[in-house]
């Protein structure tokens, strides 16, 4: 595996992380929930985050990891909408096709 492929896989990895971190935030202040059990799994999950798109930045140019870095807009809707029961109209839809369109353009 080219060592460009390692680095967007890092990024993408660190993109899910970063995505499920904000889910955990998101947890933390709704009612009835264990507010410090969420706050400390969303801080765990960014500092993993941190450390993979550090690693990502080893194999990639700047330019294109934090690029890349927008596919968090991605995962956190995808999650918000499966764990969270948030809407998704048909725009916000598009917009996350377009990122990932233009992802994957500046990947290849």
């Amino acid at each position: 595996m080219s060592s460009i492929i390692v680095g967007i896989w890092l990024v993408i990895a660190a993109a899910t992380l970063e995505g499920i971190a904000h889910i955990c935030f998101k947890k933390s202040v709704l009612p009835r929930e264990n507010h410090w059990l969420w706050m400390g799994l969303g801080v765990t999950f960014f500092a993993c985050e941190a450390i993979l798109y550090t690693f990502g930045l080893h194999w990639l140019d700047v330019s294109t990891a934090y690029t890349l870095g927008a596919l968090t807009y991605v995962t956190t809707s995808l999650l918000s909408w499966w764990l969270l029961r948030e809407r998704m109209d048909r725009r916000r839809w598009l917009g996350l096709v377009l990122i990932v369109v233009g992802c994957s353009l500046v990947a290849v």
